[in-house]
């Protein structure tokens, strides 16, 4: 999808940068409505490939019949490992996995979400990944969700899941 190097200075083939639409083959700036549409669709596809390159998402589901997944990103990693661990001390199954790309998304992502019966999704902030999960594959992804500036602690997080896995239970 990556159009050929043009080497600086030859003649003809002229780099074009700037914030408006190019058109395919020439890089003229465009503003024919199919053009536009062509090279959205061509941007789009690049991202898209990226997904062949980046590994499956590993979930941490130690006895293989966890009905609850608790996904996180970024700074969240420490905390929720913290608490699924605790929970499962406690005998409770759970399951634990962590996003590390989050455009594209792994390949895997949606066969994974769709194997558990609830997904809590714990986010320093509005509950942006919550929104993504539910919109592209159709989950139901429960957020809890602050934005106090403050990270979580592994023991809030397991008392928001315990109520979770025992609110599953009733």
């Amino acid at each position: 999808l990556a159009r050929p190097w043009a080497v600086p200075g030859t003649p003809g083939l002229e780099h074009r940068i700037g914030g408006l639409e190019k058109a395919d083959g020439h890089g003229n700036i465009s503003y024919e409505p199919a053009n536009h549409d062509l090279m959205v669709r061509t941007r789009q596809a690049k991202v898209d490939r990226i997904t062949d390159t980046i590994p499956a998402l590993e979930v941490d589901d130690s006895d293989g019949d966890a009905q609850l997944l608790v996904l996180g990103w970024g700074s969240t990693y420490g905390p929720i490992g913290a608490a699924c661990r605790r929970l499962r001390q406690q005998g409770h199954s759970v399951a634990q996995a962590h996003l590390r790309h989050l455009n594209p998304f792994p390949s895997n992502l949606g066969e994974v979400l769709r194997r558990y019966e609830k997904v809590v999704v714990p986010e320093m902030n509005l509950g942006q990944l919550a929104l993504l999960l539910r919109a592209k594959y159709l989950i139901d992804a429960v957020g809890y969700n602050q934005v106090r500036g403050q990270p979580f602690t592994a023991s809030e997080l397991e008392d928001v899941l315990l109520t979770t896995v025992k609110e599953m239970h009733s």
